[in-house]
């Protein structure tokens, strides 16, 4: 497995404690703006650590207009609105519900991979591709609540977060095509992350005071939500970093399917973390079974 890969799979883990601690202090706080402000604010110094240690600030100054707008469109897409969304619907229908659907981003991404960037597509990957749709299907025929009453038809708040979670997948399909022309140009994961997060930075602090949503946030409890979220924060900025390092050495047909398998480390860690926030059925594991399933076919 190349180098690339492993990088993948470090930041599929990564990226799951970030959803699963999330997935909590979203459910204190009552809202999802907060844990995605957060979650940008703390990866800039985190990001910027990692460039100081690289050594890769001449990377930053070199950057093109065309890089410079692509990068800027990741930090809005996938930062923003991908995680917005998906916050979203992990506080409306939980992290283990909500994951199958977001896994249907590389179904995007191997579409759009195959028309800009002529990366191939065989017939694994499109079996692979509906494994991952059967997997999200049997998702919605869970009936059962976390109380463990069971429902005939969706609430209101399942339909949102189902629609919400498929939203993140589409943010989240889309930015890999973006990313990858953008890091192989720049040879520089830590630098392109630097400047997405930038970008996402300045417009949700533009955002906070626009719509006062500062004084909100600081009415929340530290230790009981703004702590977490921080943490948090920093497991999805290090698996972004890992993210984008794995898109510079690998394709992104391959990369963003792979990545997928943080559906089983999310299903294990809400076991852990979650158990009362979340639903644990033969539905829910077989839906992420299958979508495992998919994703192993992408390597036949």
């Amino acid at each position: 497995m190349e180098i690339g890969l492993v990088f993948a799979l470090f930041s599929a883990l990564s990226f799951s404690v970030g959803m699963v601690i999330v997935r909590r202090a979203s459910a204190d706080a009552g809202e999802s703006f907060s844990a995605t402000a957060l979650s940008i604010f703390i990866g800039l110094p985190f990001f910027a650590i990692a460039i100081l240690i690289s050594g890769e600030w001449n990377a930053l100054i070199h950057v093109s207009v065309k890089i410079l707008g692509l990068l800027a469109a990741v930090g809005v897409v996938h930062f923003i609105a991908g995680r917005l969304l998906a916050y979203s619907s992990f506080r409306l229908i939980g992290a283990n519900r909500a994951t199958p659907f977001i896994q249907a981003s590389p179904i995007c991404t191997i579409i759009l991979s195959l028309i800009f960037l002529d990366e191939p597509l065989t017939g694994f990957i499109a079996l692979g591709a509906l494994f991952m749709l059967a997997g999200a299907y049997l998702i919605t025929r869970e009936k059962n609540s976390v109380s463990g009453e069971v429902k005939k038809k969706f609430t209101r708040d399942e339909v949102k977060g189902i629609l919400l979670a498929l939203g993140a997948a589409v943010c989240w399909g889309i930015t890999p095509v973006l990313i990858k022309p953008a890091v192989t140009e720049i040879g520089s994961a830590a630098s392109g992350t630097m400047i997405a997060y930038f970008t996402a930075s300045i417009i949700i602090a533009l955002m906070m005071l626009k719509n006062s949503r500062f004084s909100g946030l600081k009415k929340l409890p530290f230790k009981k939500v703004v702590l977490p979220m921080l943490i948090a924060g920093v497991f999805t900025a290090a698996g972004q970093l890992l993210a984008f390092i794995s898109l510079e050495t690998s394709p992104a047909n391959i990369v963003s399917p792979l990545m997928s398998i943080q559906i089983l480390f999310v299903f294990f860690l809400s076991w852990l973390i979650n158990r009362r926030l979340e639903i644990f059925s033969w539905k829910v594991a077989l839906g992420m079974a299958a979508t495992l399933a998919g994703t192993v076919l992408l390597f036949l």
